[in-house]
């Protein structure tokens, strides 16, 4: 359509031809004139209906005479007619490459460069359109297919492989599907050979995880981890002391034994290693006996969170890790679940740095809990390394939350695959600053989105563009509970 506002390089609108839809968020083709075949893509974003005859004074001559409606329907009338708008996304073009020596004519991608003709015709986008615009991969083998995309012609979502190392945020309210997700895609992962380890503070995935061939375990029962895979900060968040003194003694123990374990002058060390030496050291840093002591009890309280011990060998990890390892953390306080995340986090990063584990992926559910906004916590830290560096050191991180506006914005960002469910209106602005190229009117709908349906976004690198997406079902359905396997026995 041509109305003195479209066709521009951005938008364009759309005539319906009689008896023919569209549903927010589809693809659409619209070829042009260029010499070249060049074809412009573009996404559906609103829709309206023209009816003169539906004007507020007919309506309400109508309703003071009592008369029904009587003109055409849109099928034979003139002045009746539907139209959508549509966002310009990409242009793809037929240009002549040199590849192996040999001149050849392929299709490029790129963003929209040609002034469309009013007037074109308008078809949905074909599946073969859809993947390249999307920049899904072809590939079952190594693609993560997670679902199919809603409106236009479905076509399957295959994310390519190098998204896991970009890591993933998933938020939606309670019961809108982001856990079943995060069953899909843990399918997926597993398919592709890579370990995954559940931070599971609602027991959500344990019989997943025992269904897929993996471990449940309970921290301090069944496995635990050793004070040395902590940071000298992220020991002191955990010690109760706001004594500068005593702080200074114990970060100073601590680092005097790091380095004898960074010099192999030592194997490990454990709490009680630290406790004796903040008790060797301090008479040293300090003529305050009583500081000294205070110091070392303050350590000690470290015994109470039965998550600090022996360890796992080191050569034990990748045994329990594959395929999948469900770390089950009910009912625990917010300050344990924080301190377990942490030590896990952290010994597990150690070893993927020096090589000791393979490439693995790690969840975090209710990720508000251990990254909250504007406040701090001890696992932040670890957690925002995660999203920095891992995808350097074959670490994926995903993050799940129902509560967006709650979690730091700064790990959102760092995520570059995003799967969006309902959320409640005070909980959109807390992802516009990451919406990517999603519309207003794509956000505006998350509040009604059906159970099971999300907003895909992210990068360049992981999904091209905002699409609307139903996941799949499960290869392994939801059960609830799971079995319990002790690592240190292994």
């Amino acid at each position: 359509m041509s109305d003195g506002v479209t066709p521009t390089f951005e938008v364009i609108r759309i005539k319906l031809k009689v008896g023919k839809d569209v549903k927010p968020g589809a693809l659409i083709r619209v070829e042009t004139s260029r010499d070249d075949g060049g074809v412009l893509i573009g996404r559906v974003k609103s829709a309206c209906e023209v009816n003169p005859n539906e004007n507020p004074i007919d309506i309400n001559v109508r309703d003071g005479l009592k008369l029904a409606a009587n003109y055409p329907k849109e099928v034979d009338s003139t002045t009746i007619y539907r139209y959508a708008e549509a966002d310009l996304i990409e242009e793809v073009v037929t240009v002549e490459k040199v590849i192996g020596g040999e001149r050849r004519r392929i299709e490029e991608f790129r963003a929209p460069q040609t002034l469309p003709n009013s007037g074109a015709e308008v078809f949905r986008a074909s599946p073969s359109e859809i993947v390249k615009t999307l920049g899904l991969s072809t590939d079952d083998a190594t693609a993560l297919i997670i679902g199919e995309t809603v409106g236009g012609i479905q076509t399957p979502i295959k994310l390519k492989r190098s998204t896991i190392q970009r890591h993933m945020f998933i938020g939606g309210t309670t019961g809108s599907g982001k856990s079943y997700a995060m069953g899909v895609i843990a399918e997926e992962l597993v398919r592709q050979g890579l370990p995954i380890v559940f931070i599971d503070t609602q027991d959500e995935y344990s019989l997943l995880v025992e269904k897929l061939g993996g471990k449940v375990v309970v921290p301090g029962q069944d496995f635990n981890v050793r004070i040395s895979s902590l940071t000298d900060r992220e020991l002191l968040d955990l010690i109760p002391t706001d004594s500068e003194l005593q702080k200074n003694i114990i970060t100073a123990a601590f680092l005097e034994l790091q380095d004898e374990l960074k010099g192999h002058s030592r194997e490990k060390f454990v709490l009680g290693d630290l406790v004796d030496r903040v008790r060797q050291i301090g008479p040293g840093l300090t003529n305050k006996a009583d500081s000294v002591d205070l110091a070392a009890r303050r350590t000690k309280f470290l015994e109470r969170i039965d998550i600090f011990g022996e360890g796992v060998p080191r050569a034990n990890w990748p045994k329990i890790m594959s395929p999948c390892l469900s770390i089950r953390c009910k009912h625990l306080t917010s300050y344990r679940l924080q301190t377990i995340a942490t030590a896990v986090l952290r010994e597990l990063q150690d070893l993927r740095l020096r090589s000791y584990i393979p490439p693995y992926a790690a969840v975090i559910d209710e990720a508000h809990l251990f990254v909250p906004e504007g406040e701090g916590s001890p696992c932040k830290q670890i957690i925002r390394e995660g999203v920095r560096i891992g995808r350097h050191h074959g670490i994926c991180m995903v993050l799940l939350t129902q509560s967006p506006v709650d979690i730091d914005k700064g790990v959102i960002r760092q995520c570059n695959t995003r799967l969006i469910f309902a959320l409640e209106t005070d909980q959109l602005d807390a992802i516009r600053g990451v919406k990517s190229d999603a519309t207003e009117e794509m956000l505006r709908a998350l509040p009604k989105m059906p159970q099971g349906h999300c907003l895909l976004s992210g990068t360049y690198e992981s999904i091209k563009h905002a699409v609307l997406v139903k996941i799949r079902s499960r290869r392994v359905q939801k059960s609830e509970g799971g079995k319990v396997i002790r690592l240190l026995q292994l």
